[in-house]
């Protein structure tokens, strides 16, 4: 399962740069979710509904990172938040790449993005620990 999702949005910050890297998360969000919107439009059969369906949910995996690779450029936070990597970039690389498989299932990302939120906000939230 994927890991963590801020983290693949900070590593291909860190080594492949924050524009290409927006630019191709965004692209990632308005490319399928056109083509997708597209097909449904036009399509009159139930496999033409489902690819259409499909391609949409293709391009909201991609807005978890798209919104995490903004605020890490913004911040100029993408090499701090690699620092609990491994330190060996092509095992990182390499595990990191197998678990993006996972932006082919839809919409595995953002509920993924909303669970390791909700996840650290309770770590770092001392009344959601001691329960009310």
């Amino acid at each position: 399962m994927l890991t963590k999702i801020r983290t693949l949005a900070a590593l291909d910050i860190a080594f492949l740069g924050a524009t290409l890297i927006i630019a191709e998360f965004a692209f990632g969000v308005v490319g399928p979710i056109a083509l997708g919107v597209l097909t449904l439009r036009g399509s009159h059969s139930m496999g033409g509904m489902l690819f259409g369906a499909y391609l949409v949910s293709l391009g909201l995996n991609y807005v978890p990172l798209l919104m995490y690779a903004i605020v890490i450029a913004r911040r100029g936070t993408a090499q701090a938040e690699i620092l609990a990597e491994p330190s060996d970039r092509q095992q990182t690389f390499r595990t990191y790449r197998r678990q993006s498989l996972w932006l082919l299932v839809p919409l595995v990302v953002p509920i993924l993005a909303i669970r390791q939120e909700w996840q650290a906000r309770r770590r770092s939230d001392p009344a959601a620990q001691n329960g009310p």
